[in-house]
């Protein structure tokens, strides 16, 4: 038996063996199981504001994310999100100056019903970014604010993710 011929026999039994434990899309849209049903929630959440520069970002990024038409204009869903950030220092010297800092953001969520305020989950979603400090500050100051954007749109997938399960096991 060749290899190609291998692999084509080796992808469709993967393929049996995924229709049969039940495997569907998460965002099934028009041909899935959920027929979109999923993307239709997330359009449906209303994202309360985030204090911080930081905050900001993950709000921006989770608007872009859960629905890029906009904001709902009769929401069904509130997400609260708070967040916590925290600097680590890594590589240290010998004159104990930090060359590399791990910034760590932890965000903790809340879903709740838009019309009666019950939480319909909760969580927390942390992301770690990394960053070298140099000589210069104002290479610091930049390199800082990427590790807090890179932190902030990992903690935004993270976040999109769980509210997509969430959906995507509400009947």
């Amino acid at each position: 038996m060749s290899s190609s011929r291998l692999a084509k026999t080796g992808f469709l039994i993967a393929t049996l063996i995924l229709a049969a434990c039940g495997f569907q899309p998460l965002y099934g849209g028009g041909q899935g199981v959920m027929d979109g049903a999923v993307m239709a929630d997330m359009a449906a959440v209303r994202i309360a504001p985030i204090s911080d520069r930081v905050g900001q970002i993950v709000r921006n990024d989770l608007l872009d994310r859960l629905n890029p038409f906009g904001e709902p204009a009769s929401p069904q869903y509130s997400l609260f999100v708070a967040l916590e950030e925290a600097k680590e220092g890594l590589a240290i010297q010998i004159d104990d100056t930090v060359t590399r800092f791990n910034l760590t953001l932890t965000a903790n969520y809340s879903l709740n019903e838009a019309a009666t305020g019950v939480v319909l989950a909760s969580g927390s979603v942390r992301a770690t970014a990394a960053y070298n400090v140099l000589r210069s500050d104002f290479a610091n100051v930049i390199a800082e604010r990427d590790a807090q954007r890179r932190a902030a749109r990992v903690v935004s997938d993270e976040l999109k993710t769980r509210l997509a399960v969430y959906f995507g096991g509400t009947p």
